[in-house]
């Protein structure tokens, strides 16, 4: 799922996605459901619900669709390796870039559904 993520992404294989999209049609391959990335077309780049890094949003977006009750814990995740939430805190340390949060968020899905211990 995080190669996947980071593919899409990046543009490989032809269509380039944004940050939250990426992470919705990874997983969405990788575990056969059919989310479309579309529909988060305008969560990227800052302008998630909340100024939410896209990225994450995409993954609480997943979580809570699945049911899964590690809302908070992705969260905590995301704030303990990058010291926010929101893109707009993220890029301004000039430190992470966007493929990062790509990456985590896909690292988060992953561990929950397809490596669960």
């Amino acid at each position: 799922m995080i190669e996947k993520a980071k593919n899409y992404f990046l543009g490989k294989g032809g269509r380039r996605y944004n940050c939250a999209q990426s992470v919705i049609k990874a997983y969405s391959d990788s575990l056969g459901f059919s989310l479309a990335p579309e529909a988060h077309a305008s969560s990227g780049g800052g302008r998630a619900p909340g100024g939410y890094c896209g990225a994450l949003y995409a993954a609480l977006c997943v979580l809570e669709g699945e049911g899964s009750r590690k809302v908070s814990e992705c969260e905590e995740f995301f704030k303990k390796r990058f010291g926010a939430l929101t893109c707009k805190e993220i890029k301004s340390s000039g430190k992470v870039p966007c493929l990062d949060c790509v990456v985590k968020a896909a690292e988060f899905l992953e561990k929950e559904f397809l490596r669960k211990e």
